[in-house]
């Protein structure tokens, strides 16, 4: 004879719940990451040079305020035109290269990033060897930063090219380029 508990049951409550709760952190991450997809594609393959400043919050998915601040703090640069302010198609995918890591950029653009990206900025794999305490340190800082460990690197050598700029682009072919992109 098979006997049920009240804990049987509450057991079997909290593994719905438990389940249920997985499927929507799931379903959110899904939505989420076709919700980037459509806005990266947005950026990088519309064929207009600029957007209205709304529609920039909306793909890059700021609020009101952080493109206020943006504006003024200078780390935008829009076009004023008769009609009004825009926020230029260049400014907006170098915002982008800034939010999202390039991999997740070429993955969302799929075979149209040969056409958008030059192949100096492209992702490449890399293998290394690293001291655990190295690689603990790389998957705290992409967690806090909510990003990969690609995109932690990516950033950290970003500024380490800025700080060696002039030696870099005399030494390898296409750096200077590569670090002004998208430019205007």
């Amino acid at each position: 004879m098979l006997v049920r508990t009240r804990e049987d049951f509450a057991g079997f409550s909290f593994l719905r719940l438990l389940s249920t709760r997985c499927l929507l952190l799931v379903f959110n991450n899904v939505f989420l990451l076709l919700f980037s997809i459509s806005r990266i594609r947005h950026i990088f393959l519309q064929p207009r040079p600029h957007v209205s400043i709304m529609q920039a919050e909306g793909l890059l998915g700021w609020t009101r305020r952080q493109m206020s601040e943006a504006i003024e703090n200078g780390e935008v640069d829009l076009w004023t035109t008769p009609l009004g302010k825009w926020f230029p198609r260049a400014e907006m995918m170098a915002k982008a290269l800034e939010i999202w890591p390039m991999h997740v950029i070429e993955e969302a653009l799929g075979d149209e990033a040969d056409g958008i990206l030059p192949q100096a900025i492209r992702s490449a794999e890399l293998r290394v060897r690293l001291p655990r305490h190295h690689i603990d340190m790389l998957e705290y800082r992409a967690d806090q930063q909510e990003t990969t460990v690609s995109g932690v690197l990516a950033r950290e050598l970003d500024g380490i090219a800025s700080a060696h700029i002039e030696e870099l682009s005399a030494a390898l072919p296409g750096f200077a380029e590569a670090m002004a992109w998208p430019g205007d």
